[in-house]
């Protein structure tokens, strides 16, 4: 039998690449974040990418802890850190769906929970006793960017098992987080959104919530991927830092939820902040606040970075509820 030539359109086939639609999203962001974490690079929105200057902030923190131990204002310091309260608040949205009308939001940011000794006892005594729908965490669960992970992972899980939240707990990555912390966080019942959604129903009705993974050192264009989705329905984003504010507002987003910024930890008084530690969005590093049609929430968060201390800030967990009405944002 004579052997047939192959097609043209055989050769190109032959010749394509192979296919990525085995090779989920969760898989190239991990490869990605494990390169970006393990080379110390931080990776900026408008492009470009340069090593993390953390060790330079570190050297700073540490001589401000010496001269606060000097001044003997270290131990006041340390008493604020742990003084930690529930804040309450309402927002307002002509749009949300009436079937959501009075959904609560559980916000926790920034634990730092190997930041201070026992400070995810402390926690879970508060929210224990809150009952609420819906469990929000917007990142930085540890203090060092690098190494051992457990002691982090036990305290979460501790303050897991503590939280009642009828439609679950959500989680993201900020920029203190390890891309091995999601495994072990998923098993313990939180559900990570690493740029990706979860859309709630009530009464043929939707909501969903988009998450990004950090954008401070870790940002790629899969979070404005993800928040494309952002018309499909109300939307509530959850980004560790407020730095994609405007990017947010313009696709759509309904609420956004961050921290990061600790409302500057250390302010001088009146709350003026000594750092924000932001590229952008710097008018959004505390409280709640608006940008064109969106709202947002910025949360000074629950542990301290870098020193477990606190001037002029105190350290919260965001109670939200959500309203249908075209009431005036409440302010912090």
């Amino acid at each position: 039998m004579t052997e047939r030539s192959p097609t043209l359109e055989a050769v190109i086939a032959a010749c394509r690449p192979p296919s990525l639609d085995g090779l989920s999203a969760r898989m190239l962001w991990a490869t990605n974040r494990f390169w970006m974490e393990t080379a110390n690079i931080k990776s900026k929105r408008w492009g470009g990418k340069g090593p993390q200057h953390w060790y330079a902030l570190l050297y700073m923190m540490k001589a401000f802890e010496r001269a606060l131990r000097i001044t003997r204002r270290y131990e006041h310091g340390t008493q604020n850190a742990e003084r930690l309260e529930v804040r309450k608040v309402e927002l307002s949205f002509p749009e949300l769906p009436p079937a959501f009308e009075g959904l609560t939001i559980m916000h926790l940011s920034d634990l730092h929970l190997d930041g201070m000794p026992g400070l995810p006892e402390r926690v879970s005594a508060v929210v224990r006793g809150l009952d609420v729908d819906l469990a929000v965490l917007t990142g930085d669960y540890r203090t060092e960017l690098h190494g051992p992970i457990r002691a982090t992972i036990d305290g979460l899980g501790q303050i897991a098992r503590a939280l009642r939240a009828r439609e679950g707990i959500l989680g993201i990555l900020g920029n203190h987080d390890d891309c091995h912390m999601v495994a072990p966080m998923e098993a313990m019942g939180i559900r990570m959104l690493i740029n990706e959604r979860v859309v709630l129903e009530r009464q043929g009705q939707r909501l969903q919530v988009i998450g990004t993974d950090d954008v401070h050192y870790y940002y790629t264009d899969q979070a404005l991927h993800a928040l494309e989705h952002a018309k499909d329905a109300f939307t509530i984003a959850m980004v560790h830092s407020p730095e994609l504010f405007d990017v947010a507002e313009k696709l759509g987003v309904a609420l956004y939820l961050c921290g990061h910024t600790h409302g500057g930890q250390v302010c001088l008084p009146g709350g003026i902040p000594l750092i924000k530690h932001l590229s952008r969005g710097e008018a959004y590093f505390r409280g709640t606040w608006r940008h064109g049609a969106m709202q947002g929430v910025t949360s000074v968060g629950v542990g301290t970075s870098g020193i477990p201390v606190r001037f002029n800030t105190r350290a919260e967990i965001l109670l939200l509820t959500l309203r249908r009405t075209s009431s005036p944002t409440p302010r912090l």
